[in-house]
C-alpha cells in the first residue's frame, strides 16, 4: 500500500507527478486499463458517451448533473469552444428525451467570466444563452466554484442571470470563512444552493485550512439552508453529513424534493442508490470531455487505494 494520497512527497507523489508528464502520461492516457478504470469515476469523453451513462442512472431512478471537464481558454476562440460545448450538451440530451431536470455544472472562467473587471462580451451572451436553452428543455444550470476564484465576482454574474433565469443556482465552498454570512444571503432570497467543501488551500485569513473546521463550517451553512425557503444541494459523501442532513430535514418537516443530495460518479454508489430508494433526490454528478485525465488523476490522488497498484505496475520498468 502507497501511504502518500497525492503530489506531495513519497512514492504516491511521484508517480502522480510522473503520470502528468508527456511520455507517461501518452502511455496513461492511451492504456485500455486506464480507461476502464476512469470509467468508474468519468462519464465518457464524447457527448455521445455521456448521454448514454445519463439514460443509465435516470432509469435507475437517480437524477444526474453534468459536469464538462475543458481547460479554461480566456481567447476569443476558447471562450466560444466551450460555450458551444454546453449548448451541444443540452441539445443532445433534449433530442434523445433525457433533458427533463438535468443539471448542468456552468464554470464561469471557462467562458472567461471569473476575474473582475473588463471580461468578453461574448462570455455573457453565451452564458444567457446557455441558461435560455436549459429553461426551454427543461434543465437547470448551476454556477459552479472557481478555485482561488472571485466570490463576490461570481455572485454578480448569477444575480444577473436570475433576473432573467431564477432558476440558476450557485455553488459555495464551505472552506471559505465568508460563505456562512453568503448562505444567510442567498438562503434569503430562496436560491437553490450547491454546498461543498471545497478542495484548494487559500491563506488563513479566507479559508478554513483544517479539515474539522471545515466539516463544522459545513454544517453551519447546511443549518442555515435547511432552515430557509433556500432549495440546498448537499454535495458530499461523508456519511456523518449524510445524517446530519436527513435529520435536519425531519426537523424542518421539509418535503423531498426540497433538498437534494450530489454524489461523484463511482463514489459510493450503495449509498446513492440507497438514498434514491428511500426517496430523496439522489443527484450524480457526470464529469466528462476532454479533459477525463487530469479529473481521474485528482480521483486517484484522493482515493489512491488500488489505482496506484495500476500506476506502479505501468511506470515499472520490469
Amino acid at each position: 500500500m502507497i501511504p502518500d494520497t497525492g503530489g506531495g512527497p513519497g512514492m504516491g507523489g511521484r508517480l502522480l507527478a510522473m503520470a502528468r508528464t508527456g511520455r507517461v502520461r501518452r502511455l496513461l492516457a492511451e492504456s485500455p486499463a486506464t480507461r476502464e478504470l476512469a470509467n468508474r469515476y468519468v462519464a465518457g469523453e464524447s457527448i455521445d458517451m455521456l448521454i448514454h451513462t445519463v439514460g443509465d442512472r435516470l432509469s435507475k431512478g437517480l437524477a444526474v448533473s453534468i459536469d464538462p471537464l475543458r481547460v479554461p481558454d480566456p481567447t476569443p476562440a476558447g471562450v466560444a469552444a466551450s460555450g458551444a460545448v454546453y449548448l451541444e450538451v443540452l441539445r443532445c440530451l433534449d433530442e434523445h428525451h433525457l433533458s427533463a431536470g438535468v443539471d448542468l455544472l456552468v464554470k464561469i472562467d471557462a467562458l472567461g467570466l471569473a476575474e473582475d473587471g473588463p471580461h468578453p462580451v461574448s462570455g455573457m451572451q453565451d452564458l444567457r444563452r446557455i441558461c435560455r436553452t436549459a429553461d426551454n428543455c427543461g434543465c437547470t444550470v448551476t454556477i459552479d466554484v472557481v478555485p482561488k476564484g472571485d466570490m463576490d465576482r461570481i455572485f454578480s454574474v448569477v444575480q444577473e442571470l436570475r433576473m432573467d433565469h431564477p432558476s440558476v443556482g450557485v455553488t459555495v465552498p464551505a472552506m471559505l470563512r465568508r460563505t456562512e454570512s453568503d448562505c444567510r444571503e442567498l438562503a434569503a432570497q430562496g436560491m437553490r444552493v450547491r454546498l461543498c467543501r471545497g478542495s484548494w488551500r487559500d491563506t488563513a485569513e479566507k479559508s478554513f485550512n483544517k479539515s474539522h473546521e471545515v466539516d463544522l463550517s459545513f454544517v453551519r451553512c447546511l443549518n442555515t439552508l435547511m432552515s430557509s425557503l433556500a432549495h440546498p444541494v448537499v454535495t458530499s459523501h461523508d456519511p456523518r453529513m449524510v445524517e446530519i442532513t436527513l435529520d435536519l430535514a425531519r426537523r424542518a418537516a421539509r418535503p423531498a424534493d426540497s433538498y437534494e443530495f450530489q454524489m461523484l460518479l463511482g463514489v459510493r454508489p450503495l449509498e446513492q442508490r440507497r438514498l434514491a430508494d428511500i426517496g430523496c433526490i439522489m443527484r450524480t454528478q457526470l464529469p466528462f470531455g476532454p479533459g477525463w485525465y487530469d479529473y481521474f488523476l485528482r480521483r486517484v490522488a484522493m482515493r489512491p487505494s488500488g489505482v496506484m497498484d495500476h500506476l506502479r505496475s505501468l511506470l515499472s520498468p520490469r
